[in-house]
C-alpha cells in the first residue's frame, strides 16, 4: 500500500491549497474510470467553459489511483494526497460530473487510519486546513460533517477556533493554520448554521486584511504583503459572512494583481471569486482569467492521455502539477460559489473530450 503523508510532512507542507503546485513527476495513476479519449479525424469544435469543466474533470478522474484517490510525490516517494483529492471532489462538483468518483474518495477517506493521518487524531494532533476543506467537502456532498469515519469533523474544527475568530492548529510541529484553512473554516461555519463562529472567524480574517485590500497568506506578519491566492480565497469568506466592503476592497486589490494571472491554479481561485463579487470590472478580469485556464488546456493534438487536463503554466506539460492545478481551474471555469456549491445533480460521470 502507498503510504499517506506522515505528520511531520504534512506540518511542513503547511496545508496550504496552493502549496505543491510545482515538484518532481507524479506517480503513475492505475485503473482509469473510463475508457480514456481516443483520437480521430473529428476536430474538437469551441466549447462553453461547463463542457471545458467537464472535460477536465474527465481527465481528473483517470488520474485516480484504485478509483478512489490522487496522489503525488514528497521527497521522491509517492503518497496518497487526502487534500488533492478532496480538491477534486470540490471540482467534480462544480462541474456537475464524476459523482461515482466523489463517492468513492469520501469512502476512501473515511478509514480511520487514512483519516487520521490527514487531520489529525482530533486530540494531540488537529489541523484546521484539513478538517475545513473535509467538511466543506462533506457539506458539498449533501454529507453531514458532524458524522463521518466514526468522528465529528466539525465539532473538532470547533474546538481549532479561538475567543477572537482565529483558528488554530493544534501539533507538536507547529500551528501552521493560515488564511485558506481561516477562510475554509469561516465558510464551513456559515454553511453549518454557526453564524456567530462565522462571523467571529470572518471579523479575524477583516483584520489581517492590508490596507490596500490584499490579503496575506500568513497571520500577523510584520509587513502585510497581500497573496493573489489567498486574498481570492478570503472574498469568498468575506462574501459569505455578509462582509461586502472586505470583499471589494480585497476585490480591487485583486483586478489590479491578477488580470490575469500566470498559471492556471492562481487564476482558477481568482475567476471564482471576482464572478462570486460580480460587477462589470470585476467580471472582466474573472473573464481574462478563464480565457488563460482555457489557453491552458490540453486539446486535441495533446497526446491522447492527456486531453482535457490544464496545465499549470504555458511551456511543457508538467504531469505533476497538473492535477492540482486542474482541480482549481476548474473552479474558475465554473465560476463556483464555496458558500452555494452543491453535488447535487451530479453525472455519475465526466465527458471525455471528443476530437
Amino acid at each position: 500500500m502507498i503510504p499517506t503523508l506522515s505528520t511531520r510532512a504534512r506540518a511542513l507542507c503547511a496545508l496550504s491549497v496552493a502549496a505543491a503546485t510545482v515538484g518532481a513527476s507524479a506517480p503513475t495513476a492505475t485503473a482509469l474510470p473510463y475508457a480514456a479519449p481516443t483520437a480521430s479525424a473529428t476536430t474538437h469544435a469551441a466549447t462553453t467553459d461547463a463542457v471545458r469543466a467537464g472535460n477536465a474533470a474527465a481527465w481528473l478522474g483517470w488520474q485516480f489511483v484504485d478509483k478512489s484517490h490522487l496522489q503525488t510525490v514528497y521527497d521522491g516517494t509517492a503518497y496518497d494526497d487526502a487534500g488533492l483529492t478532496l480538491d477534486a471532489v470540490l471540482a467534480f462538483a462544480a462541474s456537475k460530473s464524476n459523482a461515482v468518483r466523489a463517492r468513492a474518495a469520501l469512502t476512501w477517506l473515511s478509514d480511520s487510519a487514512t483519516l487520521s493521518s490527514y487531520i489529525g487524531d482530533g486530540t494531540t494532533e488537529s489541523y484546521v486546513g484539513a478538517h475545513a476543506k473535509l467538511a466543506l467537502a462533506l457539506q458539498v456532498s449533501g454529507r453531514s460533517p458532524g458524522s463521518y469515519g466514526g468522528r465529528d469533523i466539525l465539532g473538532e474544527l470547533v474546538r481549532l477556533q479561538s475567543d477572537d475568530g482565529r483558528f488554530h492548529d493544534t501539533s507538536a510541529w507547529g500551528d501552521y493554520a493560515n488564511t485558506f484553512g481561516q477562510s475554509l473554516a469561516t465558510i464551513v461555519m456559515k454553511r453549518a448554521g454557526r453564524t456567530g463562529r462565522a462571523g467571529i472567524a470572518s471579523g479575524f480574517l477583516t483584520r489581517q486584511q492590508c490596507t490596500d485590500g490584499g490579503v496575506p497568506i500568513t497571520f500577523d506578519a510584520a509587513t502585510c504583503t497581500g497573496d493573489v491566492d489567498a486574498t481570492a480565497i478570503a472574498i469568498q469568506a468575506f462574501r459569505a459572512t455578509g462582509r461586502t466592503t472586505a470583499a471589494a476592497k480585497a476585490a480591487t486589490w485583486l483586478r489590479a494583481h491578477a488580470a490575469p494571472t500566470a498559471n492556471s491554479n492562481s487564476a482558477g481561485l481568482v475567476a471564482a471569486a471576482l464572478t462570486v463579487v460580480g460587477g462589470k470590472a470585476n467580471l472582466a478580469v474573472a473573464e481574462g482569467n478563464r480565457a488563460l485556464v482555457r489557453s491552458l488546456q490540453q486539446g486535441c493534438t495533446a497526446p491522447v492521455g492527456r486531453r482535457g487536463a490544464i496545465a499549470y503554466a504555458a511551456g511543457p506539460f508538467d504531469k505533476a502539477a497538473a492535477p492540482r492545478a486542474t482541480t482549481q481551474a476548474i473552479l474558475g471555469l465554473a465560476g463556483a460559489n464555496l458558500t452555494t456549491l452543491s453535488a447535487a445533480g451530479s453525472a455519475a460521470g465526466a465527458p471525455a473530450m471528443t476530437c
